[in-house]
């Protein structure tokens, strides 16, 4: 069952110029049936999946360790429990890898984190690992870490790293022939990063080469429309049906009202600050710092993200995306919000979740003129410029979020937290159309809405 770049490219039509060259290469398929991954149709989209996964659409060659401090404390809590540790490491990759990948995964020698982090089709990581299939395939590795991307040589490190990787006794092959996706996953990356991605792609590929029957409603996927969106892990082509934009706002879910609700509750608590629709002060709440409110920030940190190191009493760290994240958890939300200390995340994860037409997707991301609002909506501020609904730099941005907690005829109300130091209700203008107009308003751009779908 001999593979096609024409197939490939139906999963993925902005392919990285390396590995387009490797897909193209004459030998592509003798690399994949030398360890048997051409043996049936669920050993290729299993391999596929994960490759595409690793590689966002086979568009990552190397492995990104730009994060903010906020993002650290989300990927890596345990190695990274305060912002003040975080802070040492943010926007610094050689620092990071060193740090995270130091000392472990044969990287004995100072710089080697860094030096070894994940390169190509699978994204081998560590000193072990680039010398192991250096030495099995006859590849400088060790010496020039970045052959692990070239075109001559990333499809077959990849094919014997799968070839090689198993778990629990099983081998990627046996684990795909299985259709085990969680163990393939454990046996490729670890652990279960990404495992909802991977089980779309893995939909994806078998529509290709492991379900005849579906084989042919496949072939469109090649026409199909690709999403214009600036992202560094995990862009992707837009469905073949993308979810419809309903032109007419009808009337909110029980969520939605619940979420509202909440938001509402604490709005009181904090003793109703709100601002008008240019962003001043019209009635000056309590604020972050007096007891009992900061104990409230610290209840939003706790059960919102997780972070019990956090008390309220940080007050130079920002708090109202655990207000957001701490509002959909008690609503209900349950596991279908990405929760996060990091607007950018979750704004980036309903863009994409949109863009996959994902159906167990609490919220989906429009742009402004996509969606009218609705109860229980959240709505999308970027706070560095270049940022868009367009441009997300991989959902790592200084951000904001509120949530709808009222739409009438010409505006709507929202409320946030932390803004002006308390939780604040402030009115949004509409256009004539009942969208929400773009606004830019104390150094925030408004880009987007999230629309609620629970």
């Amino acid at each position: 069952m001999p593979i096609t770049f024409a197939q490939i490219q139906s999963l993925s039509s902005r392919i990285n110029d390396e590995y387009a060259a490797a897909f193209h290469a004459p030998g592509f398929n003798d690399v994949l049936s030398r360890y048997n991954i051409l043996d049936n149709g669920l050993r290729t989209a299993h391999f596929f999946a994960q490759m595409l996964e690793e590689t966002g659409g086979f568009k990552i060659q190397t492995e990104s360790l730009w994060y903010s401090p906020s993002r650290l404390m989300a990927v890596w809590p345990r190695r990274f429990p305060t912002l003040e540790i975080a802070e040492q490491y943010a926007h610094n990759e050689e620092k990071l890898g060193n740090y995270v990948y130091g000392g472990r995964l044969g990287n004995v020698n100072p710089g080697d984190g860094f030096r070894y982090r994940g390169r190509g089709l699978l994204q081998i990581t560590g000193r072990n690992a680039y010398a192991k299939y250096g030495n099995q395939l006859g590849i400088d590795l060790e010496g020039n870490p970045d052959l692990a991307f070239h075109r001559d040589h990333c499809l077959a490190i990849a094919a014997a790293e799968w070839a090689a990787s198993g778990h629990h006794g099983r081998s990627c092959n046996e684990l795909a022939d299985a259709d085990d996706l969680v163990d393939v996953t454990y046996a490729i990356n670890g652990g279960q990063t990404g495992t909802d991605d991977r089980r779309h792609w893995l939909r994806k590929t078998k529509a290709l080469w492991a379900s005849p029957a579906m084989a042919a409603a496949s072939e469109m996927l090649s026409s199909r429309a690709s999403a214009n969106l600036d992202v560094a892990h995990v862009s992707e082509e837009l469905p073949a049906v993308a979810p419809a934009a309903a032109p007419g706002a009808g009337a909110p879910s029980g969520f939605g009202l619940r979420a509202a609700a909440t938001a509402l509750a604490e709005w009181r608590k904090f003793g109703e600050q709100t601002y008008d629709i240019a962003g001043h002060a019209t009635r000056v709440g309590h604020k972050e710092g007096e007891d009992p409110y900061y104990r409230y920030v610290g209840e939003y940190w706790k059960y919102g993200v997780n972070n019990d190191t956090l008390t309220g009493r940080d007050h130079s760290v920002p708090w109202s995306a655990a207000f957001i994240s701490w509002v959909m958890r008690s609503a209900g939300a349950g596991d279908r919000f990405h929760y996060s200390p990091q607007h950018s995340v979750y704004i980036f994860r309903a863009i994409k979740d949109l863009l996959l037409g994902k159906p167990q997707a609490g919220y989906y991301c429009y742009q402004l003129r996509e969606w009218k609002p609705q109860v229980g909506d959240l709505v999308c501020w970027a706070r560095r410029e270049g940022i868009d609904y367009e441009h997300q730099n991989g959902g790592d941005y200084p951000g904001h979020c509120d949530v709808i907690v009222e739409v009438g005829a010409n505006e709507v109300q929202v409320v946030g937290g932390n803004v002006g130091d308390s939780v604040t209700k402030r009115p949004l203008g509409l256009n004539d159309g009942g969208f929400l107009r773009a606004v830019n308003q104390g150094g925030e751009n408004l880009f987007g809405i999230m629309r609620c779908r629970l």
